[in-house]
């Protein structure tokens, strides 16, 4: 395990994990608007985000995704990384693991996306399977926030309450899928939306805060 620190470690001698969350996050919004801006009638309230790869400019939703999620991949290792081992390597692996699978699962639903309903199928699962790992993730992200001194409170609370309206959107997506709960269907793509956009700026000010405080 100390070789797994070690690694984690080393890798924060590279470029500031903050420049690769911010460029996550630009890639990733980049590719939405140019998409959104090609998509003829859409709207936020009836289309989910991914609806925008069956738009004319579908490719840039699929490859800002794509990169959005190799560069998120670096941001957490990067964060993982300058977390101490001192009592908390557990919660290290889990956080490395939850995050590792949120990411790949975000960059898969990327990569098969559109009405065929084998690829949506898979886009469908690598969704779900991203936001509760990233449910995961996100909240012990808080907790190591939480437990140095280095990071601000407000932050942190921030952080929890991403965690919270990622929670409310999963919740929603099984009543609706699973439960048939059809009502649902009116909030939730615009509750998608509004995760998105909470995300996006949790991974912002985070990265501009490591940039800052040089952690």
């Amino acid at each position: 395990m100390e070789k797994s620190h070690n690694l984690l470690g080393n890798f924060q001698q590279f470029v500031s994990g903050g420049v690769y969350g911010i460029l996550s996050v630009v890639f990733g919004m980049l590719g939405d608007l140019i998409a959104y801006l090609m998509y003829p009638d859409y709207n936020f309230t009836n289309n989910p985000v991914s609806s925008l790869c069956n738009g004319p400019g579908g490719m840039f939703f699929q490859v800002g995704t794509v990169l959005s999620g190799i560069f998120a991949i670096l941001f957490v290792l990067y964060f993982i990384g300058s977390v101490p081992a001192q009592n908390a390597e557990k919660l290290r692996k889990i956080a490395l693991l939850t995050a590792l699978i949120s990411c790949i699962s975000f960059i898969s639903l990327g990569v098969f996306c559109g009405r065929e309903p084998t690829i949506a199928l898979i886009h469908g699962v690598s969704a779900v399977i991203s936001w509760i790992s990233g449910i995961c993730y996100i909240t012990l992200f808080n907790i190591f926030m939480l437990r140095n001194s280095k990071y601000s409170k407000l932050l942190v609370y921030f952080g929890f309450g991403v965690s919270l309206t990622l929670s409310t959107m999963v919740l929603m997506f099984f009543l609706y899928y699973f439960l048939g709960l059809h009502i649902v269907i009116i909030i939730l793509p615009l509750l998608e939306w509004i995760d998105t956009f909470i995300l996006a700026i949790w991974y912002l000010i985070i990265s501009i805060f490591l940039i800052l405080k040089k952690i």
